[in-house]
């Protein structure tokens, strides 16, 4: 029986995983693949790259179910802050929000108080 070859490529560093994993993710979108932790690991491998398996169980959990590219558009599926609504604002609602000032919070003053430091800035 063969025994596998032990990876002695070494793990890399968070930032590198994480890069890694986004673009292996991006991969997989644009070949209209599901993004799960198998793939990725076999694409990050392909690139010969090793990252710890956490990484892309976390990527899997956090892109299932969304679409990708509405994330990478910056669709946050929140109608209210989104270009299109606001076009269609009616001009009254226009006005009311340019009529409002900025209100400015001023924090009251408080008197500095002497601070023993112990001789410190003696």
């Amino acid at each position: 029986m063969a025994k596998a070859a032990k990876d002695t490529r070494p793990i890399a560093d968070q930032a590198t995983s994480e890069t890694a994993c986004t673009y292996a993710a991006l991969i997989l979108y644009e070949d209209n693949q599901d993004i799960d932790s198998t793939k990725l690991a076999k694409i990050i491998k392909a690139a010969n790259l090793r990252v710890e398996p956490i990484w892309t169980k976390v990527f899997e959990k956090a892109l299932k179910g969304k679409k990708v590219g509405d994330l990478l558009h910056g669709s946050s599926g929140n109608a209210g802050s989104t270009p299109a609504a606001q076009a269609t604002a009616t001009p009254a609602a226009v006005e009311t929000k340019k009529a409002e000032p900025a209100k400015e919070v001023k924090k009251a003053e408080e008197p500095e108080e002497d601070v023993d430091m112990g001789g410190l800035f003696d």
